[in-house]
């Protein structure tokens, strides 16, 4: 801020004597005129207030009162700081658990099931021509489930047996160990088991198993096999192991459905999956549904997820709002405060030819420094602080033998909406201490005390 008179006498500061500025050519002028008071001076007069010379005001006021900008600035920095970290925290746990969730599970695909009790219906070849011919469905893999035996030399166990087909396997994601998908159902009689399986056939290394021929039993229900003609009934067949899959907890195989539609008369399916465009994924489980199957997809976790973290949102908007409008209020106090205390410096600039907007346009521009600074120093303090804390969390994790993990996450659109509060935080609080500092009257600022 300009030092305009002396705090005892009043008087024009001497530095300003030697100063090239508007006050120094003001004192200046005033001397020659008392030594020749019969010459004509030249009037001096400020036409229009450059932009240079506005930012230049503003700043020097901030110098002025150091410790008071440093709190205000501060004050701006900490709210933006604290919101930063929370936009930064929330949206990247939330890009990360959604992550997870569909790494395993792709957003395109449609869980069917025949689940609905009141409706009973079956996938039979009738039911998945139906789905084929729905606009968007690009692929339709079933799998059939029923409990089971498998023998090998003087072991037997319980087992799941799924009848499916090379498509299932793909759309499942299934990792083989031995073996690859393209060996299912090369040949009929052929079949993939899992791990634990082949453990508990008394295979000590599971791969051994990989060409043996076995036997299973399978339980056949009337809902799935035209053949059956009670409740339920097993049969016997035999299969060759061309797969490993890798999976230690489940005791499993899988049969090529076209092996079981012949030879057990296996004629529909409980589940599936369909590949969908995902643009018509929801009309296409409505025409699903209408048939009375069962619909699922990873889009109504992921929906409920993002429904969860909208609450989230909602709190942090809440909690930065409040924070916000303490900063605002600060800078609000910081402004009126350098109003008053600059009250005869707007009375000389007014004195001297500037303009009521001139005046308006120093107090908006100092408040706009104030909101910049802060807001820059937050931004990118609170991007550093939750950059900070994911690295602390990911060097635990490696000390404990854990996967690293990246959950710091800004949202473009979160940039360009930090850049556009700044700017209106700024020109908001400036905008009352510049209205009432361009309506002060010359006359009343030069007599203020």
């Amino acid at each position: 801020m300009f030092k305009l008179f002396q705090k005892k006498s009043g008087a024009v500061d001497p530095q300003a004597k030697t100063e090239n500025s508007v006050l120094g050519r003001f004192w200046r002028r005033e001397k020659k005129e008392k030594e020749e008071p019969n010459k004509p001076q030249k009037k001096t007069k400020i036409s229009k207030m450059r932009f240079g010379m506005l930012i230049f005001i503003g700043y020097r006021n901030l110098r002025s009162s150091k410790l008071r900008s440093f709190l205000t600035i501060g004050g701006v920095a900490i709210g933006i700081g604290i919101i930063t970290i929370l936009i930064c925290l929330g949206f990247g746990v939330q890009r990360l658990v959604v992550s997870e969730v569909t790494k395993n599970n792709a957003i395109d695909l449609i869980e069917i099931s025949n689940r609905n009790l009141e409706n009973f219906v079956v996938l039979n070849d009738e039911n998945i021509e139906k789905i084929k011919n729905i606009e968007g469905a690009r692929n339709v893999a079933i799998i059939m489930e029923t409990g089971g035996k498998v023998y090998w030399s003087e072991s037997q166990t319980d087992s799941i047996v799924y009848g499916t087909n090379k498509d299932y396997l793909g759309l499942s994601d299934v990792k083989f160990m031995a073996g690859d998908i393209d060996g299912f159902g090369a040949e009929k009689k052929t079949a993939v088991i899992s791990y634990r399986l082949a453990k508990i056939l008394g295979f000590s290394n599971p791969s051994d198993a990989m060409g043996k021929e076995m036997e299973f039993d399978m339980v056949l229900s009337s809902d799935i096999s035209t053949e059956v003609k009670k409740d339920t009934d097993s049969q016997r067949g035999i299969f060759k192991i061309v797969g490993l899959v890798a999976d230690d907890q489940n005791t499993f195989l899988y049969v090529p459905l076209t092996y079981l539609k012949e030879y057990f008369g296996v004629s529909g399916a409980q589940s599936g999956k369909v590949k969908v465009d995902v643009d018509k994924i929801s009309s296409i489980r409505a025409q699903i549904e209408q048939m009375g199957f069962v619909t699922e997809s990873v889009v109504d976790l992921v929906n409920d997820i993002n429904s969860f973290f909208t609450i989230i949102r909602i709190a942090m908007i809440v909690l930065g709002s409040i924070i916000m409008s303490i900063s605002a209020m600060g800078m609000l106090n910081t402004l009126s405060v350098s109003l008053l205390q600059r009250t005869k410096e707007v009375g000389i600039l007014k004195a001297l030819g500037a303009k009521r907007k001139d005046i308006f346009k120093m107090f908006v521009f100092e408040a706009a420094i104030i909101s910049f600074l802060g807001g820059l120093v937050g931004f990118f303090g609170g991007y550093g602080v939750a950059y900070a804390i994911n690295f602390a969390f990911n060097v635990l994790a490696v000390r404990n033998g854990r996967d690293t993990l990246n959950f710091i996450y800004i949202p473009y659109y979160f940039v360009i909406a930090i850049v556009v509060f700044i700017f209106f935080l700024g020109l908001f609080t400036g905008l009352m201490p510049a209205r009432r500092a361009s309506r002060i009257h010359a006359l009343d600022a030069l007599r203020y005390e």
